[in-house]
């Protein structure tokens, strides 16, 4: 089921303009600049004030989305944790009902990993989460199994994200904890053959 089906589903808990008034509010960490390629929005560029103070760049992205509803004081809050070197969506948080206060703590431990978050537009939101996903794909990666239901925030987006994602031109490969190193790199190969990405093992297996 896409994003579409699971709009129309619930479209009676979640109400998300497309464009203009009513978008949903968005964060992403600081520093999420500098692990993607902005020259074709060179505008978006300003909008990382965390960039060259961040901590070291690892190709991961976190974002953090709260859709107003119509019908309730809570906001729907989805999450979303991007690899975009390589794996596109890595985790998903379906949406979950928050009151203001509740929200403000969750946004606080949610990037308690980084240095820190800035709100963004939520056109750039779905730039990150759509792009990620759809260069993931195309290296035969799917998102994460709550992707759908999470990305219900967000709306569809406009067109293909103008973000260039991978590094230096190529996937990059950065294992995770609970990665199969040995899968990724056999589904790598078959996509961009055994020069068309590169990697680094970050934990032992």
């Amino acid at each position: 089921m896409g994003v579409r089906d699971v709009v129309g589903v619930l479209n009676g808990a979640v109400q998300v303009s497309m464009s203009g008034r009513g978008e949903p509010r968005c964060w992403v960490n600081a520093g999420w600049s500098r692990s993607v390629d902005l020259e074709g929005t060179p505008q978006w560029t300003s909008l990382d004030l965390g960039a060259s103070d961040a901590e070291e760049v690892r190709g991961l992205v976190a974002l953090l989305i709260a859709a107003d509803s119509a019908r309730s004081a809570k906001a729907q809050v989805a999450g979303f944790l991007l690899d975009v070197w390589c794996l596109g969506v890595k985790n998903a948080l379906p949406p979950e009902p928050m009151t203001p206060s509740q929200l403000a703590a969750h946004r606080h431990a949610y990037f308690s990993a980084f240095e820190g978050h800035v709100q963004v537009p939520a056109e750039l939101a779905r730039a990150l989460v759509f792009g990620a996903a759809d260069y993931a794909r195309e290296l035969g990666f799917a998102p994460e199994a709550d992707f759908d239901a999470a990305a219900v925030v967000l709306g569809e987006p406009a067109g293909p994200s103008p973000i260039r994602l991978g590094r230096d031109g190529k996937p990059f490969y950065v294992n995770g904890p609970y990665d199969d190193p040995d899968a990724i790199m056999r589904t790598l190969r078959h996509a961009v053959g055994d020069d068309g990405f590169h990697y680094t093992l970050a934990f032992p297996e």
